[in-house]
């Protein structure tokens, strides 16, 4: 069984004004990594890695941000870290940078003092992010098994579709296929993407009470197996490349 992972972020942005969007677009169509940790204090991770942006980018890196579980955490504190790279090659180049650049080495021994690591996940983007570059954001990460991967790459296409032409433009449902993920990875990581946490539940709001909602989201329910896990988080960006 392919097992696909939703990533309901993708995307969604929270707390964003006018001020902070971004008019520049970066490809995001290469590939992805994320590490899972737990962080002692979430702000003061943030912070780390928001003051140490030359290290960051260092390993070739797009984008990079951080996401804060808001809701389905198995603990408090739970957190992503997350960096967009131009292909699998220049994820897996990455590693290796961050295995023999000194520098690297001493930033992420100094991280420790604030998390505890749960591990890393590579993932190749199957449907990108398009939208504006947001500097906060929320997503919710929806983790799922399916039999048919094409006919729910299919339907979510549609269900992203659907939200555009009704309203939704600020939003954005995004695809990740985890390739490197661990033990038990799910076969694709879905985004859903907004403007902030409360345009993300608008989203919620919508699936269980539009007619034109509800008709996409079923073709999605009947594409998919099961649920693997299921999180919102809350974002925000701590690198951009330009």
């Amino acid at each position: 069984m392919k097992k696909i992972l939703l990533l309901s972020l993708l995307v969604s942005f929270s707390s964003v004004s006018s001020a902070d969007n971004h008019e520049e677009t970066i490809d995001l169509s290469g590939a992805m990594t994320t590490i899972n940790l737990i962080a002692k204090n979430p702000s003061s991770y943030i912070a780390q890695l928001k003051s140490n942006t030359e290290v960051i980018s260092a390993s070739g890196t797009l984008l990079a941000g951080a996401c804060i579980a808001v809701s389905g955490n198995e603990m408090p504190g739970e957190m992503q870290v997350f960096n967009f790279y131009p292909s699998m090659e220049a994820a897996f180049a990455s590693y290796e940078i961050q295995l023999s650049n000194a520098e690297m080495q001493d930033f992420i021994s100094d991280l420790d003092d604030f998390r505890e690591l749960k591990g890393w996940e590579t993932s190749r983007v199957i449907m990108a992010y398009e939208g504006e570059l947001l500097d906060t954001f929320a997503t919710r990460t929806l983790s799922i098994d399916t039999d048919n991967p094409q006919a729910y790459l299919e339907a979510l296409a549609g269900l992203k579709e659907a939200y555009h032409a009704n309203g939704y433009e600020d939003t954005s449902i995004d695809v990740y296929q985890p390739i490197g993920s661990g033990s038990n990875p799910s076969d694709y990581q879905a985004v859903a993407v907004a403007p902030n946490l409360a345009r993300l539940g608008a989203m919620f709001d919508a699936l269980y009470s539009a007619d034109w909602a509800q008709e996409a989201f079923s073709r999605v329910a009947a594409s998919r197996s099961a649920y693997v896990t299921d999180k919102i988080y809350q974002c925000e960006s701590v690198y951009q490349s330009m």
